[in-house]
C-alpha cells in the first residue's frame, strides 16, 4: 500500500513534478508518499523471513540435489503464473513500443526471462516499470538454495556481513558509473547485486525468532527494539535527503536494518503491535499483495494516468481505483496464484484450522506459499 501511495502522487511529489504547486512538499501527505517507495525494502525483508521460516523450523531442508529441484519447482509454481499473466497483458494492452517491432520483441524477451534487471535502459521496464522488483525476487528465489548452504558453512551472521559489504560496493560502484538519462547504473544499485543483503536480513529475524520462542527473556529483550528499529528507519530516511553522498547512498542498508529490529519486536508482542497485524482484513491484504502489487500500475495507468491526471482527479478516482484492484487481485490470488487449491475458505482465513494443523501444516504452507515482491 506504500508503493501504491507513492505511484499515486509521484505526479506531485517528484523533484520536477508534472503539476507544481498542487501538494504542499512539505505537507505531512507528501512527505510520507514521496518515500512510498520503501515499501519495496520492506517486501524483501519480508520475503527473507517468510522463504526462510520452513528451514529454520526444520520443517524443510536443502541437502540434496533433489532439494533444489523441488524448491525450484514450487517456487517456480507460485510466482511464475502470475508474473506471466502480467508480462502478456502488459506487452498486449501497455506496451510502449508498436506491436511486433524490435523493441517489443526485446522488452518481451527480457520479461519472460526476467533478463531485464541486468540491463540498466531495460531494469525498470517501459511498459510496466514495477515488474523490476518481481524479477528481483525471482533472482533471490533462485540463489536462495544456495544461501542456506552457505548458511550451515559460515553462519548466519557472518553471510549477513559478508553480503551488506558486498552489497554496498555493488552500491557504490552503481552510483559511481553513469547512465544516459537514468544516472546510475541500476542493476547494481536496485538489482540482486545491491540488494541481496536486505531478504538476509528477513532470515535472520526469522533466526532470532524462531529462537525467543523457547526463551521468555529473550523474547523479552527483543521487544524492546520497536522504538529503536522506528528511530534507524526515520534516520535512514534522513540520510537520505540530508546526509553526505557516501553515507546518503547507503541509506537503505540502514533502513532494512531498523525495519529488522521493528520486525522481530513486533513478533515478540512488543507494546501488543502484534494484535493489530492479527485483524482479519489486514492479513488477507497481506495474503493478497502479490497481485495487488502485480496489477496495481496496470490499472492505475488505465484509470489515473500519472502524466494527465491533477491532484482532484487522483483524488476523486483513488476509492474506486483501490476498490477495482482490489478486487481484480482477488480474483487473481483465488485464479491464478492458487487455482490448484479447492478450498478457498482457507484461502481467504475464512477457515480457522485446530491449533496443530496451524503450527505443523499451515506454518510450513504460508511459509513458501506467501509471496514477498515490490516499486
Amino acid at each position: 500500500m506504500m508503493v501504491i501511495l507513492f505511484h499515486l502522487l509521484v505526479p506531485f511529489t517528484s523533484t520536477a513534478p508534472a503539476f507544481p504547486g498542487e501538494l504542499d512538499p512539505n505537507g505531512f501527505l507528501a512527505i510520507v508518499a514521496k518515500h512510498g517507495f520503501l515499501g519495496v525494502n520492506i517486501f524483501f525483508v519480508l520475503s527473507g523471513f517468510v522463504l526462510y521460516l520452513p528451514y529454520r523450523t526444520k520443517k524443510r531442508a536443502i541437502n540434496r540435489l533433489a532439494d533444489f529441484t523441488h524448491f525450484y519447482w514450487h517456487r517456480a509454481a507460485r510466482l511464475l503464473p502470475l508474473y506471466y499473466t502480467v508480462v502478456l497483458v502488459t506487452v498486449a494492452l501497455h506496451a510502449k513500443s508498436p506491436a511486433g517491432s524490435h523493441a517489443w520483441y526485446l522488452e518481451l524477451g527480457g520479461l519472460l526471462s526476467t533478463l531485464f534487471i541486468f540491463v540498466p535502459h531495460g531494469f525498470m521496464p517501459p511498459s510496466n516499470p514495477v515488474l523490476w522488483s518481481v524479477g528481483v525476487e525471482i533472482w533471490f528465489s533462485l540463489l536462495f538454495p544456495l544461501l542456506i548452504l552457505l548458511i550451515a558453512r559460515l553462519g548466519l551472521r557472518r553471510l549477513l556481513l559478508l553480503s551488506v559489504v558486498i552489497c554496498s560496493t555493488f552500491v557504490t560502484v552503481g552510483h559511481l558509473i553513469a547512465v544516459d538519462r537514468i544516472g546510475m547504473f541500476r542493476p547494481f544499485v536496485g538489482g540482486i547485486f545491491g540488494s541481496c543483503y536486505q531478504f538476509i536480513f528477513g532470515m535472520l529475524v526469522c533466526d532470532l525468532y524462531a529462537k525467543s520462542r523457547d526463551s521468555v527473556s529473550l523474547k523479552r529483550f527483543q521487544s524492546r527494539g520497536l522504538l529503536p528499529g522506528l528511530l534507524l528507519m526515520i534516520a535512514a530516511i534522513y540520510l537520505k535527503d540530508n546526509g553526505p553522498w557516501p553515507v546518503s547512498i547507503h541509506y537503505a542498508t540502514v533502513f532494512c536494518a531498523g525495519f529488522s529490529m521493528v520486525l522481530l519486536a513486533v513478533l515478540c508482542g512488543a507494546w501488543s503491535a502484534n494484535r493489530l497485524f492479527e485483524a482479519w482484513a489486514l492479513q488477507v491484504v497481506g495474503c493478497m499483495c502479490y497481485s495487488i502489487y502485480a496489477w496495481h500500475s496496470i490499472i492505475m495507468v488505465e484509470m489515473i494516468p500519472p502524466d494527465t491526471s491533477p491532484l482532484q482527479d487522483t483524488l476523486r478516482l483513488s476509492f474506486p481505483y483501490l476498490a477495482i484492484t482490489i478486487l481484480l487481485s482477488v480474483l487473481s490470488y483465488r485464479y491464478i496464484e492458487f487455482g490448484h487449491r479447492g478450498d478457498w475458505r482457507s484461502l481467504f482465513l475464512l477457515r480457522t484450522p485446530n491449533l496443530d494443523e496451524l503450527s505443523d501444516k499451515e506454518v510450513s504452507r504460508h511459509a513458501e506459499s506467501k509471496p514477498v515482491a515490490s516499486s
